[in-house]
């Protein structure tokens, strides 16, 4: 038992202090926790500068350049990523009450008062005592609280009644104390911290989707882009088309085919044509700095003075690019992370249901307290009691106490139990009632978040199968829209039509075939809304996180 006791007072107070010589730098490692992290926020990856981009000369830049720059660069990415990293912190800030605590207190206290009884042993009493305490105590997530304590008092006095003067009274006092009801077990003690940790991962998902909706706004910006750029395309044929029209007018009407006012109309068709010419330029200027926004870092991203050309083309649909909608939900219920976000909400509301059904019993708490007590010191033997005349002394000092206290003839054991009753309980019984509707709501809005991820599924298959259909009628379109043109354009030079329905088909063609583009975007941009749908953009991009920060391979998929 003795042995046993020793031994277990070593290993609890070694357990918070290193081991000597176990470590070169071990004073170092131990004191640097009480210091802060010097960077305890992981820094986002390094950006990606490129020169190209700050000079006036064109640069090409793929789909996949757009997400890796974005992903280096953008100014949203570094906020987004910070509340994962704040809340992983949380959850350590919960353990606090488990840490293990070594404490050590020295006091001491001179004193000098008039006696008021000769009992007191001295007209005047002078006191000196010091006290000296040295503890190791800890909580468990059990409900368990232990300590171990190490106590030495020194006494000196001219009282002439004191048997040892100086006097050493020492004593190790173990003690613990354990929760039976309220606050039973790992459940109650760590249930903050297992809704910490779910925090964190409700935290990362929400990053996660954020991540997403970057992404699929780079695409679409992307696309936007490419739009605009085959619309001046489009635009500019539309111009050359009616500056040829109207040079023919005017050589028509100086050899007196037609009337002045056909040249007129002509002269109109142009400048309308000019006029769509230039909207569209300004518009794909306000599209190339949108994408330059999502690719720099810079507080205005006209800085980026490259005129960026987009190398990746529109394509026409492939039967491949959609599967069965019930295959597309399964897939979508599998990765959204706002479906993800609410399980989570719901574990949660379940521990806290869990928590507060044990909040409602009574309090019984038992305690138990073994000491072990030593006394030493000079030992004054006096003729008679109160007596002036000392008649021996017996030599000692803390030695004494010290063989004393590790001898265990002098212990002392104490137990006993708290029990509180609360008559009402009342509170704890409505907080209990309030956790049970927290979980019945969280469990609805499971359900309403996956029919609506189901619904947002079929919206995105309908916008693609329905621009699908869109570029198959705006080709039939464009077509018809060039062939009246050519035979209208016949019919004219044949001299059996007038300019102004040459015109008008201009006008259609160039409608149509701004639709045509249009279309082809649309649909390109409903597949990334179906990605968003399914939740895979992230997958089909090749986008992981680590350490909070998203990577990108090399080979990224549109």
């Amino acid at each position: 038992m003795k042995n046993f006791k020793t031994f277990l007072l070593v290993v609890l107070l070694s357990s918070s202090i290193p081991a000597f010589g176990a470590e070169p730098d071990w004073v170092a490692k131990f004191l640097r926790r009480y210091r802060p992290t010097p960077n305890p926020v992981s820094a986002p990856p390094a950006p990606q500068p490129n020169a190209a981009l700050f000079q006036g000369a064109s640069v090409a830049i793929t789909l996949s350049d757009v997400i890796r720059l974005m992903l280096a660069n953008n100014l949203n990415i570094s906020v987004d990523r910070l509340p994962p990293q704040i809340t992983q912190f949380l959850i350590d800030t919960y353990f606090r009450p488990f840490d293990p605590t070594l404490h050590i207190s020295a006091n001491g206290q001179h004193s000098t008062t008039q006696s008021t009884s000769q009992l007191n042993g001295a007209p005047s009493l002078v006191q000196l005592t010091q006290s000296y305490n040295v503890g190791f105590g800890q909580t468990l997530m059990t409900g368990t609280s232990y300590a171990v304590d190490f106590i030495m008092n020194r006494s000196s006095t001219n009282n002439a009644f004191a048997l040892y003067n100086p006097s050493w009274v020492g004593q190790v006092r173990y003690s613990i104390s354990q929760h039976l009801l309220q606050n039973w077990g790992r459940l109650p003690s760590d249930h903050l911290i297992r809704i910490a940790q779910n925090n964190h991962r409700i935290s990362a998902n929400q990053f996660d989707q954020q991540m997403m909706d970057l992404v699929v706004q780079a695409q679409n910006a992307y696309w936007d882009y490419v739009f605009s750029l085959e619309d001046i395309k489009v635009k500019k044929q539309s111009v050359d088309l009616a500056q040829k029209t109207l040079d023919n007018s005017r050589q028509e009407v100086e050899v007196g085919v037609l009337a002045p006012l056909d040249v007129v109309r002509a002269e109109a068709q142009v400048a309308t044509m000019q006029d769509a010419l230039v909207v569209s330029t300004y518009t794909s200027q306000q599209d190339e700095d949108t994408l330059k926004k999502i690719i720099t870092n810079r507080l205005d991203p006209g800085i980026l003075l490259a005129k960026l050309s987009p190398v990746e083309a529109l394509r026409l649909p492939d039967v491949a690019d959609v599967m069965p909608v019930t295959e597309a939900i399964q897939i979508a219920l599998e990765n959204r992370p706002e479906l993800r976000q609410t399980q989570l909400a719901l574990q949660n509301a379940a521990i806290d249901v869990d928590f507060t059904k044990n909040q409602i019993l009574p309090v019984l708490d038992v305690n138990a307290t073994y000491a072990q007590n030593g006394l030493g010191g000079v030992q004054r033997l006096r003729s008679t009691l109160g007596g002036n005349t000392v008649v021996g002394i017996v030599p000692g000092g803390l030695g004494d106490a010290f063989g004393q206290l590790f001898a265990f003839g002098y212990n002392t054991y104490s137990f006993g139990f708290n029990l509180q009753i609360p008559l009402s309980n009342k509170a704890e019984r409505a907080d209990h009632d309030r956790a049970i509707g927290a979980k019945v709501m969280a469990t609805s809005q499971i359900d309403a978040v996956a029919q609506q991820i189901a619904l947002e599924v079929r919206n995105a298959m309908n916008q693609v199968e329905m621009n699908r259909a869109h570029i198959e009628s705006a080709q039939k379109a464009r077509e018809f829209a060039q062939q009246t043109l050519d035979a209208e354009q016949q019919k004219y030079d044949l001299g059996v039509s007038t300019l102004f329905f040459v015109l008008q088909d201009q006008t259609n063609l160039a409608i149509a075939q701004t639709n045509e583009i249009q279309a082809m975007v649309n649909y390109t941009k409903a597949l990334v809304g179906l990605d968003r749908a399914m939740g895979q953009t992230l997958l089909h991009n090749h986008i992981a996180l680590e350490n909070g920060n998203p990577i990108v391979s090399a080979n990224t998929a549109n």
